[in-house]
C-alpha cells in the first residue's frame, strides 16, 4: 500500500510538465528566488554605495528574513483600488500579467531525459526528441520551443499596457506609452540574436543547440551581447528602468496598485529576467550540458541565476538611462551591431555545419 502510494506520488511528482513549471525550476523555485534576488539586489548596493542594507532584522542572515516581513507586510496590506476604475479589471489585470509571464516556463527545455538512471526516465519515451536521441526535461516538448518561447515572452508587454489602462492614471499611461517604445527596440534585438543562433545551429531546439556542446557565446559572443542588452532592456532592468522610473513616474503601469496586487506586478518583470536567463544559458552557456536528469537542471538554473544575479548588480553601478538615449542606443548602435551578429551566425552555420 505504501509503496503504491510513493510510486503514485513519484508518477504524479516528477511529471515533466508540472514538475519544471511548478516545482523546479517553475513557479515554487522562481518564489524564493524573487526573494533572495531582492535581498542580493539589496546587499549588492548597499556595499557598492557604501550603504548598510537590510542587516540587523536577522544578523546572523545577513538580513535574509527582512524580505520575508516585507513581502508578509505586502500581502496582509490593504488593496486599495482607486474610484472611476472598473474593479474586474483593476484586479485581474496583475494576475493575468504574472500569469503570463510565467508561461514561458513550459516550453524551455531545462535538461535532457536518460533512457535509465534518473528520476525523469520513466518519462523518456514521452518526451523524446528524436533529433537528440534522448528525452527532453520541459513542461511541454515541441521541436520549435525557441520561437515558442519569443512568442510567449512577446505577449508581456501587451498586458503592461493593458495593466496601465485599466488605472486610469496618468503616470501609469506614460509608463506604459514608455513600455511600448522600448518593447520594439528590444524585441527586435533579442529575435535577431536568437535568429542568428538557429540560423548558425541550423535548428528552432533548443536541446539541439544545448547537445552540440558548444556554447553560442564561442561561437558568436556579438549575438550574445545583443541578447543580454535586450534582456535588460525587455525586463526593466538597470540602466533601462525607465518604464517604472521613481523619481519621475512614481512606479509608472503600478503606480496605483498596493498590497498583494502590488507584489504580483514587481514579481512579473523578476519571473520575466529569469526566464530571459534561462533561454540565454541555453543558448550561450552550454545549457545543462554535459550532465542530465535533475543535476542538469540543477546546473543549468545555475548559471541562469548567476546572470539574473549579475543584472540586478548592475543597480549599484550604473545611472538610468532616459528613454531618447535608450531608443537611439538600439536602433543607432545596437540594431546593426545585431545585423552583423546575424551575419557572423549565417557564415559559421554555412561553414561549421
Amino acid at each position: 500500500m505504501i509503496g503504491n502510494l510513493i510510486s503514485l506520488i513519484r508518477f504524479y511528482f516528477f511529471y515533466p510538465s508540472f514538475f519544471v513549471v511548478i516545482i523546479f525550476p517553475g513557479l515554487l523555485f522562481t518564489g524564493i528566488l524573487l526573494l533572495t534576488t531582492i535581498w542580493f539586489e539589496r546587499k549588492a548596493a548597499a556595499r557598492v554605495q557604501m550603504r548598510i542594507g537590510p542587516y540587523y532584522a536577522s544578523k546572523r542572515l545577513g538580513g535574509y528574513l527582512q524580505l520575508i516581513a516585507d513581502a508578509l507586510k505586502f500581502v496582509f496590506s490593504e488593496v486599495i483600488i482607486p474610484s472611476g476604475v472598473n474593479e474586474t479589471l483593476f484586479t485581474i489585470a496583475p494576475v493575468l500579467l504574472l500569469l503570463v509571464s510565467i508561461l514561458p516556463f513550459a516550453a524551455i527545455p531545462v535538461s535532457v531525459i536518460p533512457q535509465s538512471g534518473s528520476v525523469f526516465s520513466i518519462y523518456y519515451h514521452d518526451f523524446y526528441d528524436p533529433n537528440i536521441g534522448y528525452g527532453v526535461l520541459a513542461g511541454i516538448f515541441t521541436c520549435y520551443n525557441l520561437l515558442l518561447i519569443l512568442a510567449l515572452e512577446s505577449i508581456y508587454p501587451i498586458f503592461v499596457v493593458f495593466l496601465a489602462w485599466v488605472t486610469n492614471n496618468r503616470f501609469a499611461i506614460v509608463g506604459a506609452v514608455r513600455e511600448t517604445f522600448l518593447s520594439v527596440s528590444y524585441d527586435a534585438l533579442i529575435l535577431i540574436a536568437t535568429l542568428s543562433m538557429a540560423i548558425e545551429y541550423h535548428t528552432l531546439d533548443l536541446a539541439v543547440i544545448v547537445q552540440k556542446g558548444i556554447p553560442g557565446a564561442i561561437v558568436n559572443p556579438i549575438a550574445a551581447f545583443i541578447f543580454i542588452v535586450g534582456m535588460l532592456i525587455g525586463s526593466s532592468r538597470f540602466p533601462f528602468d525607465i518604464v517604472e522610473a521613481e523619481t519621475e513616474l512614481v512606479i509608472g503601469p503600478y503606480t496605483e496598485y498596493s498590497g498583494f496586487l502590488f507584489v504580483l506586478t514587481m514579481a512579473g518583470s523578476y519571473v520575466g529576467n529569469f526566464i530571459y536567463s534561462l533561454v540565454f544559458a541555453d543558448l550561450f552557456l552550454g545549457g545543462w550540458y554535459p550532465f542530465s536528469g535533475l543535476p542538469g537542471a540543477a546546473f543549468l538554473t545555475f548559471k541562469a541565476v548567476l546572470l539574473l544575479f549579475f543584472s540586478v548588480f548592475l543597480r549599484g553601478v550604473y545611472g538610468r538611462y532616459r528613454i531618447d538615449q535608450a531608443l537611439r542606443g538600439s536602433w543607432k548602435y545596437l540594431f546593426p551591431l545585431s545585423l552583423i551578429s546575424l551575419i557572423t551566425g549565417t557564415l559559421v552555420g554555412y561553414l561549421w555545419l
